[in-house]
């Protein structure tokens, strides 16, 4: 069977408050309104099929529809099938936070009015942990009954992120060469994941792989056009990053109230385990925890080991 056999969600398009014509997509299983919602935001590469891989076992979305919750997942602005018309018409990097979290507040808002409820629980992983915190924190304070950041980044010096992210001639600055988007391959997901196991053991498994990198690519028409395929994903994030992994915070822990969980493999080198402690011991909300899932990478969910990253969090949310 191929993914498309396992591809079941349901697909929802609420019109952006923030870009004319830009309709929002967000993936959905069990959305029944009598269940209590649960959205998941996306980081910087993969957009809302991280959370749902399409193979039997792997969506996290699934996981959480089957504990007795909504799930839902949003594609911010130019990721997934939300197809921004703005984004082939600037060659400035696309969708920051400060976008991002007009898009988290537009989902939120149809939810929670979809529901017939006020707050909603939020999941966010990777950059998208600094877009639920910063929404969190600001125009969604009081919206969030319980926050999830996955593979949290907060404001630590990382230097293996600032060789990618600097510029080659001035380390101290951006590299601006950077455009509205860029272009991901089977081959460099696979080589960045590679990077973050120990020689000899894989914590993948192939057929999940396959399944996240081809449904990506079948979200993007224009992937086929390129050799070897690639989907495109803005470079908005690339900024916030970089302002990250400068040790420059981009939200304050200390107007989170709401409880949360942090949680992140324990040998992910993007969300490392000082800056996610070091933001633990910051949040000011007086329920706060924190867990670790050994053996996995930045992509844990999506490995092996995915099973202990979903319990850990149904627990919490419910």
């Amino acid at each position: 069977m191929s993914w498309q056999d396992h591809d079941t969600a349901t697909s929802h398009f609420i019109d952006s408050s923030d870009e004319p014509g830009l309709r929002l997509h967000i993936r959905a299983h069990d959305d029944d309104p009598a269940r209590a919602p649960v959205l998941f935001v996306h980081g910087a590469t993969y957009a809302s099929r991280l959370y749902d891989i399409a193979h039997p076992g792997a969506s996290w979305l699934r996981a959480t529809a089957d504990a007795g919750m909504a799930a839902y997942a949003l594609d911010i602005r130019g990721y997934g099938q939300s197809r921004s018309m703005v984004i082939g018409r600037t060659s400035a990097p696309y969708a920051r936070a400060t976008d991002a979290i007009r898009d988290i507040d537009d989902a939120v808002a149809w939810i929670c009015a979809r529901h017939g409820v006020s707050q909603i629980r939020l999941v966010g992983g990777s950059w998208g942990s600094i877009t639920t915190a910063l929404y969190s924190s600001t125009i969604g304070a009081g919206r969030v009954a319980r926050l999830v950041l996955y593979a949290p980044i907060y404001a630590e010096q990382n230097s293996g992120w600032h060789r990618v992210l600097a510029d080659l001639h001035d380390p101290t600055r951006l590299n601006p060469s950077f455009g509205a988007v860029r272009l991901v391959t089977e081959g460099a997901t696979r080589a960045r994941w590679d990077a973050e196991m120990p020689e000899g053991v894989d914590w993948r498994d192939e057929a999940v792989f396959q399944a996240l990198v081809q449904s990506s690519l079948a979200d993007d028409p224009c992937a086929v056009h390129h050799d070897p395929p690639a989907f495109r994903a803005p470079n908005g994030t690339f900024v916030d990053l970089w302002e990250a992994f400068n040790a420059r915070p981009l939200y304050d822990p200390e107007d989170l109230a709401c409880p949360t969980f942090l949680i992140r493999g324990g040998a992910d080198p993007t969300s490392t385990r000082t800056d996610a402690l070091g933001l633990f011991d910051r949040i000011a909300s007086e329920e706060k925890h924190y867990t670790e899932i050994a053996n996995g990478a930045h992509f844990v969910s999506a490995e092996k080991r995915a099973h202990l990253v979903f319990g850990a969090v149904v627990q919490f949310l419910r």
